[in-house]
């Protein structure tokens, strides 16, 4: 008698990663994701490793902590500040 179901995945996902989120956070999740029309953890794992080939090449050759020390740099030293304010007032 032939199998009945469906076929075995090679790349079977066994392994849960958990992590915690604000209200705000989930909802804005699940509003990216229904207008994706995806669920949550198809959405989270494509954002995680659809780009992981980038990150790590952009790891590889210095780039993050470049970005990592500019982001730094920024919340230090302008961050809440209305830029069009400051231009309209010179």
């Amino acid at each position: 008698m032939a199998k009945v179901g469906r076929p075995k995945k090679e790349d079977k996902r066994d392994i849960e990663i958990r992590f915690r989120v604000s209200e705000e956070e989930n909802a804005r999740i699940e509003k990216l994701a229904q207008r994706l029309k995806m669920n949550k953890s198809k959405l989270i794992r494509n954002i995680v490793l659809g780009d992981l080939k980038d990150i790590e090449l952009l790891s590889n050759i210095g780039i993050i902590p470049i970005v990592q020390n500019a982001m730094a740099f920024y919340d230090k030293n302008f961050k809440g500040i209305d830029y069009w304010d400051e231009i309209k007032r010179d």
